[in-house]
């Protein structure tokens, strides 16, 4: 279903603020777009991660095919950096080195797509559990990972490339830190309720 489009082409255009969407399908295929740029046209919605919509950044999904769309303006605490950390600067500075860096690389989009995927159940967990060692040690990494990003904003190029990449590794170990403790607190609650 990705294949661009030309901004011409299109002839209703979006406000122009990020959204989160959720694209379900007639074919009962489901996909999740966390801060993205939505326009539409007579026949298709269009997602892109940039405003300029470029045809290689772009996915179309025809109207046709469509069951739903569901678009969010705001963010919610569904998502693990705002359960653990809250709104503010830090998350500010991770949503900038995210769109700055992670969106302009095959693997930081795959990064971004995964947490995108698993991020709301875990976050649900950690609200829950905000002081268990898992929810303790996410704020912790996503906090460092914070001041670590506004560093980056003021680096000379070599450092700000150690930083992304320093960053993306943050990002994976902290990723597959929540996820595994959101299994072992799901876990346990599921063992004591059966008591």
């Amino acid at each position: 279903m990705s294949d661009g489009a030309n901004a011409d082409e299109v002839e209703g255009v979006g406000d122009g603020r990020e959204k989160h969407v959720t694209v379900v399908t007639r074919s009962g295929g489901r996909r999740e777009h966390g801060d993205v740029y939505l326009r539409h046209a007579d026949d298709a919605f269009l997602v892109s991660p940039t405003l300029e919509f470029s045809p290689e950044e772009t996915t179309r999904y025809p109207k046709a095919d469509l069951l739903r769309v569901e678009i969010t303006q705001h963010h919610s605490a569904c998502f693990i950096t705002t359960a653990t950390a809250g709104e503010g600067a830090t998350l500010d500075a991770l949503r900038g080195f995210r769109d700055d860096a992670m969106a302009r690389t095959p693997v930081g989009r795959a990064l971004v797509g995964l947490y995108y995927a698993v991020s709301p159940p875990v976050a649900r967990t950690l609200e829950r559990h905000p002081d268990s060692r898992t929810g303790r040690t996410v704020r912790r990494l996503v906090e460092r990972c914070g001041a670590l990003a506004r560093r980056r904003e003021d680096a000379d190029p070599p450092a700000r490339f150690a930083l992304s990449v320093a960053l993306t590794l943050l990002y994976a170990l902290g990723l597959a830190l929540a996820v595994v403790g959101h299994a072992g607190i799901r876990t346990g609650e599921r063992i004591r309720a059966r008591r």
